[in-house]
């Protein structure tokens, strides 16, 4: 049922809505695109798990594969990860000889990050699993219907940053 089928006296929380719920979570876009990324990113885990990256680990290596050497703060913008948690898992990453660190030669206070071919290699090892469930996921979708979804996506994104 639709937030728009609701009744104003449920709405309102009387104790029978908070017994049977208000079911506002199936219209709300932010919990379905979560939840819709988070079953892929389950799927994927199983995956990663088999070569032993986690999926932190998973998003700091597609970045850096992605968009080349970087900065913690450029890598903790493309991951929407917390600085200290890219921090840590650059660390973990470097201890497993899959990235390297050297400081900027643009700015000296820097230290930019690298993928090695090492990260590469295991990186490609699991893209062609991240591809095909992303494949799945998109069953049934034209290529009309896709482009419009990233538009949409590209459209929302740019939205939120406004209002940061």
């Amino acid at each position: 049922m639709s937030r728009k089928g609701k009744s104003a006296e449920n709405a309102a929380g009387t104790p029978e809505s908070y017994e049977k719920g208000d079911g506002w979570l199936d219209d709300y876009l932010p919990y379905q695109l979560y939840r819709a990324t988070n079953r892929l990113n389950v799927r994927l885990q199983g995956r990663l798990r088999t070569i032993g990256i986690n999926l932190s680990q998973w998003r700091v290596l597609s970045v850096l594969r992605s968009y080349g050497t970087l900065t913690i703060g450029r890598i903790v913008e493309a991951t929407l990860m917390e600085q200290p948690t890219v921090s840590r898992v650059v660390v973990q990453l470097e201890q497993e000889g899959m990235v390297s660190r050297r400081v900027s030669e643009e700015d000296s206070r820097m230290v930019d990050i690298t993928i090695t071919a090492k990260g590469a290699e295991a990186f490609d090892s699991i893209r062609s699993s991240a591809y095909r469930h992303e494949k799945l996921a998109l069953e049934g979708l034209d290529q009309k219907q896709l482009d419009a979804l990233r538009e949409t996506l590209l459209h929302i994104e740019r939205n939120i940053d406004l209002y940061e």
